[in-house]
């Protein structure tokens, strides 16, 4: 058996050829890839993507399947194969993307609780970014909500003892808070801050939702995932990763623990706006009580997957699985299956006809297939996941017994289905003698690709997967590139071993799982222990300073120092949320004042009529006090906002979007003696915009 290990070279001997079939019952509307160049033909419901032969192999091949109809749900039926167990019975998968993003049905309550990672990984512009991100999830919160900040690090800190009813005062403590947050709690120890969340006394008529940042990993992530398990039902649990580095099992582990969802950033993705798509999910109200009811022939029934239908969120994919049990008559080649739901106090429904006598619209036969049987997998994946968080559920119950029975289900599953799971995985077999491979392992050395022009680098320890190796280079020099050197660049991929099948020349496909030994075993220390040691003596060179983290994101800058142009007012101070306390006079203070109006904005959502405004607006207070056309200032300030926010960050409006939408809400609820058109029309020609406003006011 090979070793894989790690070689640096400039040109690496091998290369990557794909071609994706894609077949769907809806009409597809694009295919794109983020990293890729791709040539794709379509053909209706149905496309073919091939990559193109000048890919780099420094990133993960991503493609985004855009569709003509994507709120229209619908069902496809796939046939079993074989005469016993789980893959010879039909299995059908039910998917719906349902719209539920109404305004006038976002919630007004809530306990949200942000827990940001502050270890040393996050120095630069990963916490830069979260400070952004974290005011823009404070400015979103609806008036009458709790929040709390958790930072964690080797330690953690709460911004208050408990949470907070969201009001002006609070949100200035945290604005001012924020502000000064750095990166400077140490490593990464998650579990410590999420049992002291959870030991919070809950809020009467406010549901609690956590949303957990991080960009490391842990060497006790069961733990925390089981944690959040043993809260699912009181909480729910939201998560970001951040970089390439982040753990996989971590983010999507708590998030699907805590009946939530997950989000990764990279690239040049922003925090900012993957953030505030949560928000927006947690706000929204969800599809509970979800049910399904079956019309199928006497002596057939379904076994749905996972066994309890999950809640449904607005914009999110809702995907089913049911295992149909029983013969299948040979004259009925139909059936049907009718999700029903509550969203406050509307009722929701849909009807789906089944084909229960050959694959549905037109997917792929067996023969075409390159894995026969996907949906199957797909199945089987997701009934294995269910276990697993039940078996964590168990081992916190100390019950043996369902404990052991539950992992039987988990081996004997993986096994039949050629799925892994965490008790199971994939060994070498040799496709003549079809016996497995054995002996000691023999290193193979791989080359990589050395990434730009990085001088020097750490080796990743050997693994045992042949897939892209994480590693970091810590010193990295770009010769003459001294304005663009970058500094901290870390870089890792993730081995996602949760395939559905294995086809490859080396084991011919055959059924190649087998039991891993050890169960549950334990991880080393985390390796991420806070900032480097250069870090730490808060010294650094000219060159130094100039370094840029390589996997920043764009920044939007909220807190100062950002070009707003020329501007005939001046600030004395900061913007309200950042105004230092009196007993503050003795600290160095940063008086450079908002480059954007949202640091402004009143926890109701209004703005006020002063110097810290019309300085981000570029215009003289006079002038804007002269002008005003209502009788209440900050109606006429609200106005200017929300003109100066659609003329000059429309390009980011999913960001404030949120907050836009309050100030509209409270506008609508200050609508008196005034004309939308007229306001608005009057503040379009004072900041020299062109906005609709319909769009303003909604």
């Amino acid at each position: 058996m090979a070793r894989t290990g790690d070689v640096v070279t400039s040109d690496a001997p091998y290369k990557l050829k794909l071609k994706v079939n894609v077949s769907s019952p809806n009409s597809i509307d694009k295919i794109e890839s983020p990293k890729s160049s791709i040539d794709v033909t379509y053909g209706g419901t149905s496309a073919q993507v091939r990559l193109k032969d000048d890919h780099k192999l420094d990133s993960d091949v991503e493609l985004y399947v855009h569709y003509k109809d994507k709120h229209r749900p619908f069902a496809v039926t796939e046939l079993g194969q074989g005469t016993d167990g789980f893959m010879a019975d039909h299995t059908v998968m039910l998917t719906f993307v349902p719209d539920l993003s109404r305004e006038d049905l976002v919630a007004n309550c809530g306990e949200f609780i942000f827990i940001l990672d502050r270890s040393g990984s996050m120095s630069g512009n990963k916490i830069k970014n979260a400070r952004e991100t974290v005011l823009l999830f404070l400015k979103s919160l609806p008036v009458g909500c709790y929040f709390n900040i958790v930072g964690f690090g080797s330690r953690h800190e709460s911004l208050f003892k408990g949470s907070e009813k969201y009001d002006n005062k609070s949100l200035k403590t945290a604005c001012k808070a924020l502000g000064k947050m750095e990166a400077d709690l140490g490593g990464t120890e998650i579990l410590q801050p999420l049992q002291h969340v959870y030991k919070q006394p809950p809020i009467a008529g406010h549901p609690r939702q956590l949303f957990l940042l991080t960009d490391g990993e842990v060497w006790d992530t069961q733990a925390c995932v089981r944690e959040v398990a043993k809260h699912a039902d009181s909480a729910r649990c939201f998560s970001v990763g951040i970089g390439e580095g982040a753990s996989t099992a971590l983010v999507k582990g708590v998030a699907r623990a805590g009946r939530g969802k997950a989000e990764f950033v990279s690239g040049t993705d922003r925090l900012q706006a993957k953030v505030m798509r949560l928000l927006s999910c947690a706000l929204q109200p969800t599809v509970t009580g979800v049910g399904l009811t079956w019309q199928l022939p006497v002596g057939v029934t379904a076994v749905p997957i996972p066994s309890t239908p999950p809640p449904i969120f607005s914009g999110d994919r809702f995907i089913m699985y049911a295992q149909l049990q029983g013969q299948l008559p040979v004259d009925v080649t139909e059936g049907s299956v009718t999700l029903c739901g509550q969203m406050l106090t509307e009722e929701i429904k849909h009807n789906l006809n089944l084909s229960l006598q050959s694959r549905d619209q037109e997917m792929p036969s067996a023969e075409d297939s390159p894995e026969p049987q996907q949906l199957h997998r797909l199945a089987a994946k997701t009934r294995i996941k269910e276990l697993e968080v039940n078996l964590e559920k168990d081992d916190n119950d100390d019950s043996e017994t369902v404990s052991d029975t539950t992992k039987k289900q988990i081996i004997d599953l993986s096994v039949a289905t050629n799925v892994v799971s965490k008790f199971t995985s994939f060994i070498g077999v040799d496709s003549e003698r079809g016996e497995p491979i054995e002996g000691a392992m023999v290193q193979r050395n791989v080359p990589r690709p050395q990434m730009m022009m990085c001088r020097a680098a750490y080796a990743a320890p050997p693994v045992l997967c042949a897939a892209p190796m994480a590693y970091a280079m810590d010193e990295c020099d770009f010769g003459g590139l001294a304005d663009d050197v970058y500094d901290d660049c870390e870089m890792a991929m993730d081995c996602d071993m949760e395939v559905l099948g294995l086809e490859t020349e080396e084991t011919g496909g055959g059924p190649i799982v087998r039991m891993a030994g050890g169960g549950r075993g334990g991880h080393p220390p985390s390796c991420r222990t806070g900032n480097r040691k250069r870090a730490s003596t808060g010294v650094k060179s000219k060159a130094m300073k100039k370094k840029k983290n390589m996997f920043s994101m764009p920044s939007m800058p909220l807190f100062g120092g950002g070009s707003r142009g020329k501007s005939a007012a001046t600030p004395k101070k900061l913007g309200r949320s950042f105004a230092p306390d009196d007993d503050d006079d003795d600290e160095e203070e940063d008086t450079a004042p908002p480059s954007t109006v949202i640091p402004l904005q009143m926890a109701e959502g209004s703005w006020e009529l002063d110097e810290d405004l019309a300085a981000v607006l570029g215009v003289k207070l006079d002038r804007l006090t002269k002008e005003c056309p209502v009788q209440k200032k900050t109606v006429w300030a609200t106005v200017l906002a929300l003109v100066w926010l659609h003329s000059k960050m429309g390009d980011k409006k999913v960001e404030w979007q949120m907050l836009a939408r309050k100030a509209t809400t409270w506008l609508k609820g200050h609508q008196q003696g005034w004309s939308a058109d007229d306001v608005v029309g009057k503040a379009c020609g004072i900041l020299g915009a062109k906005v609709d406003p319909s769009i303003v006011l909604g």
